[in-house]
């Protein structure tokens, strides 16, 4: 119950913080200064619905007692899929990066990020490789339903390097210039990004898979409410004609959407085909107190 009700406050709060920060943009922004014209208020409402979307959301994942439990089996299409797709759009922002360092190197220019930050982007495009070459192998293995414990786990490292880089660069490059709002979502959607995809590692390694079944609930919806509430509302400014140019590359807010994608499929499947919840802890008392009991009655 607490699970569903963490996914309708989760689904609730991007919506709503999604238009209110898209209505803010189109109506109270000044694109040629870059402040905004309502003092801030509409910011703050979106930003605070968001935080306490993913809040809520995570707080009842954690309260959760159901979601106590380890991985049943490894076989799951819905995250194979996605997580295909990401090591797509993975490699896909790296060659965009990789394109802008060469393009600067030679020509002086940079297409889709800041001339000045190019040199911060290029680790951050090589660990997007490596992050991918993780997906993938966890697509497969996924697919599969064997080979997830053990070795194979190690690979998904990777993926938590690159989400504590992401928050590096970030930090270095564009919070100065952002918004407190803009902050929120970017270097703490970095956060718990982060706490997820260490969980999924967790789970893909075999490791404290009770615990992990549980975390990737409780840091994965929150990460879903940072970044779908940020990229939806940013790609609909696109299309309108209001992107600017202090925010994220958008390279780098596709391969974020996606990955919320492969959060959303991973958490909407993952209780149904690959959890095994842990015994009640009624039962658990009641054999505590029946293996109590027969000890009394053999020593009587």
């Amino acid at each position: 119950m607490k699970l569903k009700c963490a996914f309708w406050v989760a689904g609730i709060g991007v919506v709503l913080a999604s238009a209110l920060r898209c209505i803010q943009m189109l109506c109270f922004f000044d694109y040629e200064t870059g402040f905004v014209t309502d003092s801030g208020v509409l910011a703050w409402v979106s930003s605070g619905i968001t935080l306490a979307a993913a809040l809520v959301s995570g707080l009842l994942c954690r309260l959760d007692r159901g979601l106590c439990g380890k991985m049943r089996s490894a076989q799951n299409g819905a995250a194979s899929v996605t997580s295909l797709l990401s090591a797509l759009f993975l490699i896909l922002c790296a060659v965009v990066l990789f394109r802008d360092a060469y393009t600067y190197r030679h020509f002086g220019v940079a297409y889709s990020i800041p001339t000045e930050h190019v040199g911060a982007h290029l680790p951050f495009a090589v660990l997007a490789v490596f992050f991918a070459v993780a997906a993938l192998i966890a697509a497969v293995a996924w697919a599969r339903g064997k080979g997830l414990p053990g070795r194979l786990g190690v690979v998904w490292v990777a993926g938590v390097v690159w989400a504590l880089y992401y928050m590096v660069l970030t930090f270095m490059t564009y919070s100065a210039s952002a918004t407190t709002v803009e902050n929120l979502f970017t270097v703490g959607g970095g956060a718990v990004l982060a706490l997820f995809l260490l969980a999924e590692g967790k789970l893909i390694a075999g490791v404290d898979d009770r615990r992990a079944a549980r975390d990737i609930y409780m840091f994965g919806l929150p990460t879903v409410v940072l970044w779908l509430t940020y990229v939806s509302s940013n790609t609909g400014l696109i299309i309108a004609g209001r992107g600017y140019a202090t925010e994220m590359p958008y390279a780098v807010q596709l391969v974020m959407l996606v990955l919320c994608v492969h959060i959303l499929a991973l958490l909407a499947t993952f209780h149904k085909a690959n959890f095994e919840p842990a015994a009640p802890e009624k039962n658990a008392a009641s054999r505590r107190n029946g293996a109590h009991s027969a000890r009394n009655a053999t020593k009587s």
